[in-house]
C-alpha cells in the first residue's frame, strides 16, 4: 500500500502527516522577529514551537519504531525534558526551521510506509515509564501517533499567529501548553509521547 493509500484510510496517520504542512503554514512569510515572537510570557516562541513539534515526532518515531520492531518492549525515553534551558542548549531559540519542517515531513511520510507495509502494525505496543524508577505504562502505535497530533493541536492553537476560532481558546491552550512543557516531553500516563515540555 502506498503512503498516500495509508494516510487515506487511517485518520490518526493522515493528521500525523498534516503536521508538516500546518507547520509550515505558521512559519510561512514570517520574518525572524517574528518566528521568535513568544505571545504570552513563559510560553515558547513561534521557532522553539516548531522545533518543539518536530523533536516531538522525531521522539515518537523512535517509540514506533521499537514498538513495530519488539511489540511489547520497552522504550526509556525518560532522558527527554525539553524545557526552556533544553531549548537553549540544542539551539532551538536560535535554528532556522525549514529544514526541521522538511525533515518532519520526510519522516511522517516514511514511517506511513512502514506502516502500509506492517500488518497491525498500528496495534503493536510499547512500555514507556515518564521518570527513572516510575510504573511503566503500555501505549500501542496508533495511540502514540494521535497523542502526537493532540500535542501538536495544543501548541498549534497556542500560537500568536493562531487565526480567530483559534484564539478564543488560546489562553486555555496556551496554559495546557506551559504545563506540558513544564513537565517534559513524550508520554506522561495519560499523556503522550513527544509532550513533556512532556512517545
Amino acid at each position: 500500500m502506498r503512503t498516500a493509500e495509508i494516510a487515506k484510510t487511517d485518520k490518526v496517520i493522515a493528521r500525523w502527516m498534516a503536521i508538516p504542512d500546518q507547520l509550515r503554514k505558521v512559519a510561512r512569510g514570517l520574518s525572524e522577529a517574528r518566528l521568535d515572537d513568544r505571545g504570552d510570557p513563559g510560553l515558547m516562541t513561534i521557532r522553539e514551537t516548531v522545533h518543539h513539534l518536530v523533536e516531538a515526532s522525531l521522539v515518537a518515531s523512535n517509540i514506533v519504531i521499537a514498538a513495530l520492531a519488539n511489540s511489547g518492549s520497552s522504550y526509556d525515553w525518560t532522558w527527554v525534558n525539553p524545557n526552556a534551558s533544553w531549548m537553549r542548549r540544542l539551539g532551538y531559540d536560535k535554528a532556522p526551521v525549514g529544514a526541521a519542517i522538511s525533515m518532519l515531513g520526510a519522516l511522517t511520510r516514511h514511517l506511513a510506509a512502514i506502516l502500509s507495509v506492517t500488518p497491525g502494525g498500528l496495534r503493536c505496543t510499547v512500555q514507556l515509564n515518564d521518570a527513572p524508577g516510575a510504573p511503566r505504562y503500555t501505549k500501542t502505535v496508533r495511540q502514540i501517533l494521535g497523542d502526537e497530533v493532540s500535542h501538536a493541536r495544543e501548541h498549534l492553537e497556542a500560537l500568536p499567529s493562531a487565526g480567530p476560532r483559534q484564539r478564543r481558546g488560546r489562553q486555555e491552550a496556551a496554559r495546557g501548553a506551559a504545563r506540558s512543557a513544564r513537565r517534559g516531553h513524550p508520554g506522561s500516563r495519560g499523556q503522550r509521547p513527544g509532550r513533556r515540555a512532556r512517545p
